[in-house]
């Protein structure tokens, strides 16, 4: 038994002192790189894992709720506060600079 473990944690330290797979350059690439003296490593795209990601969104949704009137109205009105009060914010501001002669 002591055997097979040996093998295996050989193989993978092997496996960790590979340098990854990298695409190879276009001829022009090689050319270009070369007369840069330069070297060029392109990394590995990885994808996404989709299910995993999506299985999150499932569960956000799950937790979710639809809101009753007066949660709406709420909302509604700190949301329409919210967008005044920024908007007076930018027209004071507006008012200083054409004040001030700076636009």
């Amino acid at each position: 038994m002591d055997l097979n473990q040996d093998s295996s944690e050989k193989k993978e330290e092997a496996s960790r002192d590979t340098p990854p797979q990298v695409k190879p350059l276009s001829p022009l690439m090689q050319r270009v790189m070369a007369s840069q003296g330069k070297k060029f490593y392109m990394p590995k795209f990885h994808l996404p894992d989709f299910k995993a990601k999506f299985a999150e969104y499932g569960r956000v949704l799950k937790v979710t709720k639809k809101p009753d009137m007066a949660e709406f109205k709420a909302i509604v009105k700190a949301s329409g506060l919210g967008m005044i009060i920024i908007g007076l914010v930018g027209f004071v501001i507006a008012i200083i600079v054409q004040l001030a002669g700076l636009s």
